[in-house]
């Protein structure tokens, strides 16, 4: 039992820092597949925030300011992909879809594509949020 909690600590900090997509990132520029092409779209039009954590994702977007999609779920690493399923949002069309997207990281962007069928059906650019540092200190009072 005392070996199994030592080598949990051990390993811990490894598998935490062996995750280069921890963190919070900011979408910079993308690439879409439509029917007769492709469209772009780059911040500042376009407005998202993603979130992951060891286990899930989570995004939010803006469109010119206004809200336009929110979503996430659970997430694998395997082999230079990053497997997403959504399990919750606003577009019915992904709820419960799983996609394989190849993933690089390069310094503080995170390159993803999505190919189905030997198809570019999206590529997209991120960029990690500088975590700051600071101290608040909160006081907390109950009273029965």
């Amino acid at each position: 039992m005392k070996f199994t909690i030592f080598a949990c600590l051990v390993l811990l900090p490894y598998s935490v820092f062996a995750n280069p997509l921890l963190g919070t990132w900011e979408f910079v520029q993308g690439k879409y597949a439509v029917e007769d092409g492709f469209v772009s779209a780059k911040a500042p039009e376009i407005t998202s925030i993603k979130l992951v954590t060891a286990t899930h994702f989570s995004y939010i977007t803006e469109k010119n300011g206004q809200f336009s999609y929110a979503g996430g779920g659970q997430y694998q690493l395997t082999d230079g992909q990053f497997i997403e399923t959504f399990e919750y949002g606003n577009i019915a069309s992904l709820m419960g879809k799983t996609m394989a997207f190849d993933y690089k990281v390069e310094g503080n962007l995170w390159h993803h594509s999505l190919t189905e069928n030997g198809q570019l059906v999206e590529a997209e650019v991120w960029r990690k949020i500088k975590q700051t540092q600071y101290k608040e200190t909160y006081a907390v009072h109950f009273t029965s």
